[in-house]
């Protein structure tokens, strides 16, 4: 039998012992056992750093902390929001192409050159 693994192409007689393959599992008991197994996360407290202390550490770094005025804030986002919204204009769409309904023309795009006098 020849091993399709072995990559120098000797001939090997050894025959391949496999060990029985477990019984699958039933699907409901994978999901239970992997439900019951997973542990809740821990809850962790957001952190809150006050504003003084933010402009603390700005400042210690050589920055300068600025906090934007609420109020202007919120004026800026209504005044957004009132602004009206612009007309939509539709395109005009572009006229259809009218065929000639004329009879074919036979052009001809390469010359004899048996007839052309040439100058030379």
């Amino acid at each position: 039998a020849r091993s399709y693994f072995n990559l120098s192409n000797t001939e090997t007689n050894s025959a391949p012992t496999a060990a029985p393959a477990p019984a699958p599992a039933p699907a409901a008991a994978v999901r239970q056992t992997t439900l019951g197994s997973a542990k809740p996360m821990p809850s962790i407290a957001a952190y809150q750093l006050s504003i003084d202390d933010m402009m603390g550490v700005a400042h210690a770094a050589g920055l300068q902390w600025v906090l934007s005025d609420a109020e202007k804030v919120r004026q800026a986002q209504e005044a957004i929001a009132n602004t009206p919204k612009p007309v939509h204009v539709p395109r005009e769409p572009k006229p259809p192409v009218v065929m000639d309904a004329g009879p074919l023309v036979l052009v001809e795009t390469r010359q004899d050159l048996r007839t052309v006098n040439l100058p030379f």
